[in-house]
């Protein structure tokens, strides 16, 4: 009996930007090449959401959870309608980093393993140590040091060589910072 550990590793491009329009011009050409909203998520401080992003989503669950797991931050503005906006979802409080607050993302960041990983592990505390569990522990520590300094990162989940090229592609040419894949083991790897 093949258990669910055997799924295969999942592959995001991610891309850091440092303005919500940048972002959504990437997030606009990566939907016209055929990715999905389920394909995207998205990582960042709670405060540069709020700032940046503050006009296309509503703050709630003002109090913390008692539990420690991942809570909702913010949702889709209503009255925006059916916007590319409707790619990030809910948001959720998913930890903290070391020189900034609380930590937001949306489930699809790295095939949902961040969330599932983070449930666990809530005593482990900062994100980029939760993080460390699902990339190499130097990525972890890169991309957490971008959300340190208040960037917005763009995952785009990728299957083959050549969604890894297109998605590359689009990122770069909307502004993303560094943009590259990592792999990430399936989220059920961290359901145990």
């Amino acid at each position: 009996m093949k258990s669910e550990t055997s799924k295969p590793p999942v592959r995001e491009a991610v891309g850091v930007f440092f303005d919500a329009e940048t972002l959504q011009a990437a997030v606009d050409e990566l939907e016209e090449s055929g990715f999905t909203y389920e394909q995207l998520g998205l990582l960042a401080e709670e405060n540069t959401i709020a700032k940046r992003l503050g006009e296309f989503y509503t703050r709630i669950n003002e109090s913390a959870e008692a539990d420690g797991g991942p809570r909702i931050a913010f949702v889709a503005d209503k009255s925006m309608g059916d916007t590319v906006h409707a790619f990030l979802g809910t948001l959720f409080i998913v930890g903290t980093t070391v020189a900034s607050g609380a930590v937001v993302a949306s489930a699809a960041i790295l095939g949902g393993a961040l969330l599932v990983a983070l449930a666990g592990a809530a005593a482990l505390g900062g994100v980029g140590a939760v993080m460390s569990l699902i990339l190499r522990e130097s990525d972890a520590e890169e991309l957490e040091q971008q959300v340190d300094e208040g960037h917005l990162l763009l995952f785009v989940r990728v299957q083959g060589a050549e969604s890894e090229e297109k998605a590359l592609e689009v990122l770069s040419r909307h502004g993303a910072f560094d943009a590259k894949v990592y792999t990430a083991p399936s989220a059920s790897r961290h359901a145990a």
